[in-house]
């Protein structure tokens, strides 16, 4: 993947409680956006935005086969999220039939804050996630992803 850094992926261990809220919501999947607070994951998302010159998206994904990682890359170049001059979009994929998700970061900022970041990031998106809470995963994701957006690409 020349274009982009995958910044990593894990295995929720609890049902994601779900997810996209903020592009739109497979109808399969209709039964699972009720169990997100999707004004808090819009908030955050807002919020983190405001800040900085780069994009955030959530999405929740239907059956697909491939990796669920592999998914997320390829719905993150069809958002156009690896299209921006500072190469700084991310991604936050969830499967819920799989109980996986993916958190994916352009070249500009996977650069500036490294694996070890997206790591901290999906292990405390993970525990969240284990407690029941898919939003509280998803905010604390965006939030944190925020901060180091507003940090490298200022708006």
């Amino acid at each position: 993947m020349d274009s982009q850094a995958v910044a990593a992926w894990a295995e929720a261990v609890a049902p994601p409680a779900d997810g996209e809220a903020f592009m739109s919501t497979p109808k399969q999947h209709a039964h699972l956006a009720r169990h997100i607070d999707e004004h808090k994951v819009r908030d955050a998302i807002h919020t983190a935005e405001s800040s900085t010159t780069a994009k955030i998206h959530v999405l929740l994904g239907e059956r697909f086969g491939g990796s669920t990682l592999k998914h997320a890359t390829t719905l993150f170049k069809r958002a156009g999220l690896d299209r921006s001059k500072e190469r700084n979009g991310v991604l936050f994929f969830v499967a819920p039939h799989r109980r996986e998700f993916a958190v994916v970061g352009d070249a500009g900022i996977h650069e500036r804050v490294g694996q070890e970041f997206w790591d901290r990031v999906v292990a405390a998106m993970s525990e969240r996630i284990k407690q029941d809470d898919l939003t509280a995963g998803l905010v604390h994701g965006i939030e944190a992803a925020g901060a180091q957006l507003r940090q490298h690409f200022p708006r």
